[in-house]
């Protein structure tokens, strides 16, 4: 054993029930300085993703009382956003981004959290390269066509990954053809002054 005491500090974190194995145990070393830090480093921890589905999905009930509640949030919210690493508009950039997924389609939100953007710039980048795969004008219309056709069955393929009923599946892949009509005619229609 190193003459470093080592302090193990646990993290609760409410798991989900196909997660309860996973709880987060951080370790804390004590430095020779005497000041703790971590001995998980940063880029090690689980994905942000996780802690954000985890403080967007926090109930109330979940804990013993409101200050439990109000402290477990605080946490979660601290596990997504990094404050330690993150700049202010970092963080600022990362709640604008999650609001611009939360108001996209079901379908485009889908595919925008698979291409996983960092920034509100890249998750528009993915949809204008998507828009412009969709609607290339030099390609025959049966081309464009069958690319949708193709985008709609990767999309539905993905949604039934996610173990989506077959009545949901199809109510998905008829929205995700009236989205990318709408989206096909939305582009040609809107004139901008």
């Amino acid at each position: 054993m190193s003459a470093q005491s080592v302090e193990e500090d646990s993290i609760l974190i409410i798991p989900t029930p196909d997660e309860e194995e996973k709880i987060l145990r951080v370790k804390l070393e004590e430095d020779p300085d005497g000041e703790e830090g971590s001995s998980i480093p940063w880029n090690h921890l689980p994905d942000p993703e996780i802690f954000r589905q985890r403080f967007r999905q926090f109930g109330y009930q979940d804990s013993p009382g409101p200050r439990e509640a109000v402290s477990q949030l605080r946490e979660l919210c601290r596990l997504w956003l990094r404050p330690e690493t993150h700049t202010k508009e970092q963080i600022l950039e990362l709640v604008v981004l999650e609001q611009f997924v939360a108001i996209l389609p079901k379908e485009l939100q889908t595919w925008v959290r698979d291409h996983h953007p960092e920034n509100g710039e890249e998750a528009v980048t993915v949809l204008e390269d998507l828009e412009s795969e969709l609607d290339d004008p030099g390609q025959p219309v049966s081309l464009r066509r069958r690319k949708r056709e193709v985008l709609v069955e990767d999309m539905v393929s993905q949604e039934a990954a996610q173990g989506l009923p077959s009545s949901e599946l199809d109510a998905v892949e008829n929205q995700l053809k009236w989205a990318s009509w709408e989206l096909h005619s939305l582009r040609h229609c809107v004139t901008i002054p």
